[in-house]
C-alpha cells in the first residue's frame, strides 16, 4: 500500500462496539456517570494526538457547578416536599437530562475511539497524516469524549451540592411521624419539574 493510500476509516469497522456494557449504559443514574467519567489524563492525551489544545481543570466545572446549584437553591421553598426521599428523587430528575446526555456522549466517544484504534493498528503513520478524512474523525471522536469529560464533571459537582442541601433539610426538618405525612405531593413534585432546581443551560452553554 503507497503512502497516498487514503486511510479506509469504515473497512471491516462498521458494528459499532461499545466497551461499556450495555447493563452499566442502562442504569440511568447520577452514580453511573460518577463511575463513568473519563479519566483526565485519558482525555488530556486523546486531545493532544488529535491536535487538540486541553485547558479546562475538573475542579473548575465542578466548583462552577456546585455554585449553579447553590444559587438556584438559595432562597427556595423547599418545605413543598414531604420528606427528604421527595426531594432527593426530584433532584435527580433534574439532572436526569443532563445524565442522558453524558451517556450519549460517553457510548458515542468509546465507539469511535475503539475504531480509530483498530484503523490506527492496520495503518502507518504516513498515512493517517495524508488522509484528511481520518484526521477529521480522530478530531471529531477527541471533541466528543471531551465534551463526555466536561459533562461528567459538572454533573459530580452539581450533585456535591445537592448532598449539602440533603444535610440542611434533615436538620431543618427532623422525620416526622409517619401519621402525619402528607400524601397530597402532586402538585410539590409538578411545582419542581416546572422550576428546576438545577439550569442545566450552564452545562449546554459552556464551552467545549
Amino acid at each position: 500500500m503507497s503512502v497516498d493510500t487514503p486511510v479506509q476509516v469504515g473497512a471491516g469497522l462498521s458494528t459499532p462496539v461499545r466497551r461499556l456494557g450495555r447493563e452499566k449504559l442502562a442504569e440511568r443514574t447520577v452514580e453511573t456517570v460518577l463511575q463513568l467519567t473519563p479519566d483526565t489524563e485519558a482525555v488530556a492525551a486523546t486531545l493532544h494526538g488529535a491536535g487538540l489544545r486541553f485547558s479546562r481543570k475538573a475542579e473548575t466545572l465542578r466548583r462552577e457547578a456546585s455554585r449553579t446549584v447553590r444559587t438556584e437553591a438559595k432562597g427556595f421553598d423547599f418545605s413543598i416536599f414531604a420528606d427528604l426521599d421527595e426531594l432527593q428523587e426530584q433532584a435527580r430528575l433534574s439532572l436526569q437530562e443532563a445524565v442522558d446526555t453524558f451517556l450519549h456522549l460517553l457510548a458515542q466517544a468509546e465507539d469511535e475511539r475503539f475504531q480509530i484504534e483498530q484503523i490506527t493498528q492496520n495503518t502507518t503513520v504516513e498515512q493517517r497524516l495524508n488522509d484528511p478524512a481520518f484526521r477529521a474523525r480522530r478530531e471529531a471522536a477527541g471533541r466528543v469524549f471531551y465534551q463526555a469529560w466536561h459533562g461528567g464533571h459538572w454533573i459530580a459537582g452539581a450533585w456535591e451540592a445537592f448532598g449539602k442541601v440533603f444535610d440542611a433539610y434533615r436538620k431543618a426538618n427532623p422525620a416526622r411521624p409517619a401519621a402525619l405525612a402528607s400524601n397530597d405531593t402532586g402538585h410539590a413534585r409538578q411545582d419542581l419539574v416546572a422550576r428546576k432546581i438545577v439550569s442545566l443551560d450552564a452545562w449546554k452553554s459552556a464551552d467545549r
